[in-house]
């Protein structure tokens, strides 16, 4: 946190529309897609919080904006110690340093994405998937998801795919179940959490300014590289073979086996496999060199499954008791 921040996308995207806002004072700014090499499309919300930050400090600076990215941690983490005490919630803290690790307070914003993610999935299970109704009954607890889901979409493009993952989980779990009537306005309502980021991103339609993944190219990019299998092999060695990953992964089938809760299971991995896809098809279809794009982003984007993976790995054995 006492250092400049000198990596690519912290210092070039992120604090750089910190930047922007704070000395133009306006988030709007990017209208004139000034310097479109960082990617001025991209939500605003983390860079508007480190403008808020220099603001009341007063001035900027290299060094003090990053912190504000360690805040923006604050809100999970507080909202985690209602459901995970004691013991229970310092091991959890040891899986936010293990699967983020630095990216909490360097200034990248793949760890807040992780958070946000698996506590957004946490909130959706718990308002729709459990059985209890002590969660849905109780108006605060839409107004957090509401909250969170609204975050998870401005903090990263990364967050809109994976609330929609979320809500198609959910939507296909509550349809399997004949349950889908009764809960299909809340689901409706809370979807309105969309809105922010699709305004967001119509502004920047408005004026010229477009996504570089999402473009007329992606088939052409996508298409010639579906049947070569060495592909499909790369993909899953930089995803897959990540050390984070492979013990967040064991550890979320060693809770499974220990303690078995088919309903959990189900929601988790369905997200899970959805979002492999996802991966997959964003990965085939890059505009950039494949490897290339795979070696410098994979590392970050598998974080989001590892967080989720160990976090509900560990909620699954909250309540499990050893017997001797």
């Amino acid at each position: 946190l006492g250092t400049p921040t000198f990596e690519w996308d912290p210092r070039s995207i992120w604090l750089f529309h910190a930047k922007r806002i704070f000395f133009d004072q306006s988030i709007f700014s990017i209208a004139d897609n000034y310097a479109a090499f960082s990617h001025n499309e991209y939500p605003s919300l983390a860079p508007a919080f480190a403008s808020s930050l220099a603001v009341l400090v007063g001035h900027w600076n290299e060094v003090f904006p990053k912190l504000s990215f360690t805040l923006m941690f604050l809100p999970p983490l507080i909202l985690t110690y209602s459901f995970l005490k004691d013991t229970q919630y310092l091991i959890f803290l040891s899986i936010v340093f293990f699967t983020i690790g630095k990216f909490l307070f360097n200034g990248w914003a793949d760890g807040l994405v992780a958070i946000y993610f698996g506590l957004s999935a946490f909130l959706m299970y718990l308002l729709f998937i459990i059985d209890t109704n002590f969660f849905k009954n109780r108006l605060l607890f839409y107004l957090l998801a509401f909250c969170f889901f609204i975050s998870l979409t401005l903090i990263k493009n990364e967050g809109i795919a994976l609330l929609f993952i979320l809500f198609a989980t959910t939507f296909i779990i509550k349809l399997y179940k004949g349950q889908l009537g009764k809960d299909i306005s809340k689901l409706v309502f809370l979807s309105i959490s969309f809105l922010p980021v699709i305004f967001w991103k119509f502004f920047c339609y408005s004026k010229g300014i477009g996504d570089h993944y999402i473009n007329t190219n992606i088939l052409l990019n996508l298409l010639p590289r579906l049947d070569d299998l060495n592909n499909y092999k790369l993909i899953s060695y930089f995803l897959f073979l990540n050390e984070k990953f492979l013990i967040a992964l064991i550890f979320f089938l060693v809770s499974f086996w220990v303690k078995s809760n088919k309903e959990l299971f189900s929601f988790v991995s369905t997200v899970i496999t959805m979002y492999i896809f996802v991966l997959f098809f964003i990965y085939l279809s890059t505009p950039y060199d494949f490897y290339w794009q795979l070696d410098s982003t994979a590392a970050r984007l598998i974080k989001s499954l590892s967080f989720v993976m160990a976090f509900f790995g560990l909620y699954n054995l909250k309540n499990y008791k050893i017997s001797y």
